[in-house]
């Protein structure tokens, strides 16, 4: 009687244990960590395949793939596939999550990427497509510096964020491409990432919708952000993007400025800060067969271009062809001139207003000589894409103009050192001129004069203040 009820205890433990571990695997599906799985971090043991099991695991139900303090080499790219459709009753997306810091470092060995995102192809998933991933807290870099890797091959992406991540001494660092020209990544943001000393672009993207890059740094490197490409022949290469609150800096002289596009609709670039980019900083350049580039804003941002850029008589951080309905406001350099000299098709609606550029002269002519000011003015002259002019529409076109002076209706007022009837300028230009330098006459003090016949030469007739 006693064996049968010691038995029965036993038996009674053995399925609360079964019970547990049932349980227990069932949380464990939806964590992995990837030393569980034979993954040593050590630097020199190969982990690609412990550290796939244990994405395989989770790719199912959804879950976190953790990833300890340690150097992973990696020497067959990483696949992850997302989770189920947003419209599905039953979301199981996935996430790969380091330590922070270089505390979880992927070191790809060999390989074309250390991590690659791919669709399912099993029902209820689309095979194009990995849905819903978070890429967290994890260094992209190379085994060997010499024979480097990419980091991410971001074209299978949807409903993605990759965020606090390191991305240092790659060749690209989130790179996407697509067979079919129509295809595109979508909904997916880069945030808060650092991209350090990588040979090609730091974000290299072929055709993208609604995708986010704010708050990274990217630096010393070759190549910052690009996003379609001048001559691809892509209509609106890419539909809805921000770029926001980067720092940009050092890219080499060799190629790529920090930001190159080519035909993008509905884009905003704000609040970015650009230093020392030898080979140039913002580029949206789409050629004839691209499209144009359409509803663009770039505004408050600050440029530090190079000494020789400064010193070019053509240099300006903002490169445009082919742009409409683009708006440029409220940006600061410290060199002499905004807008790039070869910047070319600006038509409608192309508004460039209240920017600060680093130039005393362009503010007072106080206190400047007469070869400084005969400099500035010789510049200004040759570079009208660097006015800075402010118009509204409506019953009246009111609007200031730093090459003409102020526009009212169709009147324009401009001003010059001498009267327009002496000197014969062809740079005096509108309805009344203001004079810089008011003098006294028989009739009191000329202030300005107003053209009663327009042409070159105008007829112009002195307007004065009558003298007490």
């Amino acid at each position: 009687m006693k064996m049968s009820k010691i038995f029965a205890k036993f038996l009674l433990l053995g399925t609360l244990f079964s019970l547990y571990t049932q349980a227990d695997a069932a949380i464990k599906s939806d964590f992995a960590n990837v030393k569980d799985f034979g993954a040593k971090g050590d630097g020199v043991t190969d982990d690609s395949a412990a550290i796939q099991r244990a994405i395989d695991q989770v790719g199912l139900t959804g879950g976190t793939v953790f990833f300890p303090i340690g150097k992973y080499r990696i020497k067959k790219t990483l696949t992850v596939s997302g989770g189920k459709p947003i419209g599905t009753h039953e979301l199981n997306w996935i996430t790969l999550r380091g330590v922070g810091g270089t505390g979880a470092q992927l070191l790809g060995d060999g390989v074309d990427y250390i991590l690659r995102a791919e669709g399912r192809d099993l029902p209820g998933f689309d095979k194009n497509y990995a849905n819903g991933l978070r890429i967290c807290e994890l260094t992209f870099s190379s085994f060997n510096k010499i024979k480097r890797t990419h980091g991410i091959d971001a074209s299978g992406m949807l409903r993605t964020f990759i965020e606090n991540c390191n991305f240092i001494h790659l060749n690209k660092g989130i790179h996407t491409f697509h067979v079919k020209r129509s295809d595109s990544i979508w909904i997916v943001r880069i945030v808060g990432n650092l991209f350090s000393q990588n040979n090609d672009w730091s974000i290299d993207i072929q055709r993208a919708f609604d995708i986010v890059i704010s708050n990274n740094v990217i630096e010393h490197g070759i190549g910052g952000i690009k996003v379609g490409k001048p001559g691809d022949q892509a209509d609106a290469a890419c539909n809805t993007i921000r770029i926001e609150n980067n720092v940009i800096e050092g890219m080499s002289q060799i190629r790529n400025p920090a930001i190159l596009g080519a035909s993008w609709v509905g884009a905003s670039i704000v609040g970015n800060y650009f230093e020392s980019n030898a080979s140039g900083d913002i580029e949206l350049t789409p050629q004839a067969t691209d499209g144009w580039t359409r509803g663009v804003t770039i505004t408050g941002n600050s440029f530090a271009p190079t000494q020789k850029q400064r010193e070019s008589n053509d240099y300006g951080p903002i490169l445009l062809q082919r742009a409409t309905d683009t708006t440029i406001s409220n940006n600061f350099s410290t060199g002499e001139r905004l807008i790039h000299g070869k910047s070319s098709q600006l038509v409608r609606n192309v508004i460039v207003f209240g920017n600060a550029i680093n130039n005393p002269v362009s503010v007072s002519f106080d206190g400047v000589t007469k070869e400084e000011r005969a400099k500035y003015e010789k510049q200004q002259i040759s570079h009208k894409l660097s006015r800075n002019r402010f118009v509204v529409s409506g019953r009246m076109n009111v609007g200031i103009d730093s090459d003409c002076g102020i526009i009212v209706g169709n009147n324009s007022i401009s001003y010059s050192d001498h009267s327009p009837v002496e000197s014969k300028e062809k740079s005096v230009t509108g309805d009344f001129c203001f004079s810089r330098r008011p003098q006294v006459n028989a009739h009191g003090i000329v202030i300005g004069w107003y053209c009663v016949e327009g042409g070159q030469p105008g007829k112009w007739r002195a307007v004065t203040l009558a003298q007490e």
